[in-house]
């Protein structure tokens, strides 16, 4: 399995929701999607006895299991800081006036 890493970008506070659409979207396409198909080929290989094939769809599905927690755990973490802010008044503009 490959390293992961952090990567830091910022965007309009407003945009929080549109990002997280978009981060769901690219993860459901990327991953979601083809599981499906992919317990099916566990399935088949099954029934063909295939076992190396088994193994390999079996740790393929596991991955990508791996890879969308990974996005629903950022997009989690990414709301929660989110709703807060929504929920805790701004005390900058509280001082303003």
């Amino acid at each position: 399995m490959s390293k992961r890493v952090n990567i830091t970008y910022s965007v309009n506070f407003d945009k929080i929701p549109e990002t997280i659409k978009d981060l769901i979207s690219k993860t459901y396409y990327a991953e979601l999607k083809s599981l499906d198909e992919d317990f099916n080929k566990v399935i088949t290989s099954l029934e063909k006895e295939n076992e190396k094939e088994t193994l390999q769809t079996i740790d393929d599905i596991r991955q990508k299991l791996t890879n969308i927690d990974f996005c629903l755990n950022d997009c989690y973490n990414i709301m929660t800081e989110y709703q807060k802010k929504l929920l805790t008044p701004d005390k900058e503009n509280d001082s303003d006036g």
